[in-house]
């Protein structure tokens, strides 16, 4: 297993953790708690090298998979599973490390990650076709997916996708090695201070915001965890073998339907940035989602139902 976590990162956070004990026991004190108040709404599935926690809902139909983004998991689809859920068999699912899945993989790129799902389709005998859903870094794992298994897959939904030439050293603006550099900073520090509490008492968590109280509650129960904190800085390092990763691959199939959505309110940067993915296939629809932020499944979780359901009719004549 290969890790991109420095030396020094890991021994910091040993060490921190050893000389602040009370503390460390604190923060395993308040993730005990927080397991107990917000147990998983899955079940953990044992894929061989690893136990994944996934939600299955609906029946019939398509799978329709929910790929989370960078640093997120299954809560943050809660919204659009539970309509989807009326129309077919929905899947929604933690990445390793992230969410009720605590183990992380240590060498999270896009290439592992699929390896992952498909292994996990297989454990639970979630036969193809699929209809894959990918929220920003999630829509690099589904694109990838989609490369590896053509014939798996009926379409695509991107929700504010990221595309990969936003992670390539050589096509980094000013503004996005700022934002880089930014992020790099927080997971960094999450990842050496999360033993000892410190994000908790900070209130500053991994995952979603923006959700009903109630499901607030467990995404913000699962990222405050230590293996959260670990994951996601895991998974940013390894960011960039990602996009070569997914720039490298072979196209998706030329008549694979795709909807991408872009959130109105993200940067113009952000939507210039969304234009190569117009180009995926021959059948590309594009929605602007005017009023929404980021996390176009949260924000106006209607606008993903209906993408997804559209594909469903394209694809299938659903329902």
């Amino acid at each position: 297993m290969m890790t991109l976590i420095a030396r020094k990162d890991r021994w910091i956070r040993t060490v921190l953790a050893s000389i602040l004990f009370p503390l460390t026991l604190f923060q395993a004190a308040a993730s005990q708690r927080s397991v107990r108040s917000c147990p998983p709404s899955g079940k953990l599935v044992d894929i061989g090298s690893r136990k994944l926690h996934a939600c299955v809902t609906g029946e019939g139909g398509p799978t329709v998979i929910l790929e989370a983004g960078m640093g997120g998991c299954s809560i943050g689809w809660s919204l659009v599973q539970q309509e989807l859920s009326r129309h077919s068999t929905v899947l929604s699912y933690d990445r390793a490390g992230l969410g009720w899945s605590a183990q992380p993989m240590g060498e999270p790129t896009c290439k592992a990650y699929v390896d992952d799902l498909k292994q996990l389709l297989e454990a639970l005998e979630l036969s193809p076709p699929y209809l894959l859903v990918g929220h920003s870094f999630g829509g690099m794992i589904i694109r990838l997916f989609a490369s590896r298994y053509p014939d798996d897959v009926l379409g695509i939904v991107l929700v504010d996708a990221a595309h990969e030439c936003r992670f390539l050293p050589g096509e980094r603006s000013e503004s996005k090695a700022k934002v880089r550099h930014s992020n790099e900073r927080l997971y960094k520090w999450g990842y050496r201070l999360s033993p000892l509490g410190i994000p908790r008492l900070m209130k500053k968590h991994i995952g979603h915001n923006g959700l009903p109280a109630h499901l607030q509650a467990a995404a913000v129960s699962a990222g405050y965890r230590n293996h959260a904190y670990q994951a996601a800085y895991e998974e940013f390092l390894h960011m960039e073998r990602s996009a070569l990763q997914l720039k490298e691959a072979a196209p998706i199939h030329s008549g694979t339907p795709v909807l991408v959505l872009t959130a109105g309110k993200q940067s113009e940067e952000w939507k210039q940035d969304q234009q190569p993915l117009l180009f995926l296939s021959d059948r590309v629809k594009h929605t602007i989602v005017e009023d929404s932020w980021h996390s176009i499944q949260i924000y106006r979780p209607e606008a993903v139902t209906d993408a997804v359901l559209e594909l469903l009719y394209i694809t299938e004549g659903w329902p």
